[in-house]
């Protein structure tokens, strides 16, 4: 075994020595500027990385295009980015609604402002039915879905105060027509009172005809258009509904019927129907 020994007196005095000595304390003050520098160099360095004073106010970027607002920042070292678009009725199509950061705040260069714009499209909304619906309540149900109410049409009928027709632009719609959100539409309004007393219209003959051309010839007879019914299978679109032709209707042709009469028609693409019922006025007028 080793026979050690502490001698302490001896590390004293080797450390007096050390301590006397020029070398140690050059090496102490190289260590101790080496540390200065290696520090120095690392806070140059979060400096540069972390634009350490530098801060840029955000502009306000609502209301522009997203070429403006590239415009607008391109100079200032900060970057655009949409992330979202929603439909806002008062705002234009296309322009940015909402930033993030906000105006006015302060961040470094490089810093992504996240946009959401306005929708390029209006939002489009299905018409309920609102035939024979009153006035007042389908004013009502057009304003609660964001819809206004223009012009109002009076028009002589068997019931006051019943919207008879809806259009947009003078085009008839009908219920589950998708509509540009907050458009103007027009209703047709019916009315029963004494100024139509006693006058009576002849019941127009509508068996042959396509469901438009019975539609418009019963509207220029100064009647109502009420049920309009296909035969299973059902048209799915406007040209298929051009090949079937009325069959039935009520009140039946040559009737002697007040202004505004509503009136039932029931169309189909089978001949023999049609055959059947004209072959039925024809016995019936003869």
């Amino acid at each position: 075994m080793f026979n050690f020994k502490f001698d302490f007196n001896f590390i004293l005095t080797k450390v007096k020595e050390l301590v006397k000595s020029k070398f140690f304390w050059i090496n102490i003050g190289a260590a101790v500027l080496a540390i200065i520098i290696l520090w120095s160099i690392i806070l140059l360095i979060l400096k540069a990385y972390t634009n350490h004073g530098e801060a840029i106010k955000v502009p306000n970027l609502i209301g522009l295009y997203e070429n403006e607002a590239e415009e607008a920042i391109k100079k200032s070292g900060l970057a655009l980015e949409i992330v979202d678009s929603v439909y806002m009725r008062d705002a234009k199509p296309g322009v940015i609604v909402e930033q993030t950061p906000k105006q006015g705040l302060s961040v470094k260069s490089g810093r992504i402002i996240f946009l959401t714009v306005n929708a390029r499209q209006k939002k489009t909304i299905a018409l309920p039915n609102l035939i024979n619906v009153s006035q007042r309540q389908a004013t009502y149900t057009l304003n609660s879905l964001g819809f206004n109410v223009g012009s109002v049409s009076v028009v002589p009928s068997e019931y006051s105060d019943m919207v008879l027709e809806v259009k947009l632009n003078g085009t008839s719609l009908r219920a589950g027509d998708e509509v540009p959100d907050g458009s103007t539409l027009s209703l047709v309004v019916g009315r029963n009172d004494s100024i139509y007393g006693g006058e009576k219209v002849m019941m127009p003959s509508l068996f042959g005809l396509s469901a438009a051309e019975a539609e418009k010839l019963i509207t220029t007879s100064n009647l109502v258009v009420g049920y309009v019914g296909f035969d299973n299978p059902q048209p799915a679109n406007d040209k298929e509904r051009s090949t079937y032709k009325v069959y039935k209707q009520i009140p039946e042709p040559h009737e002697s019927v007040v202004p505004g009469k509503r009136v039932d028609i029931w169309l189909s693409k089978d001949g023999k129907k049609q055959q059947s019922q004209n072959k039925k006025n024809d016995d019936f007028f003869n």
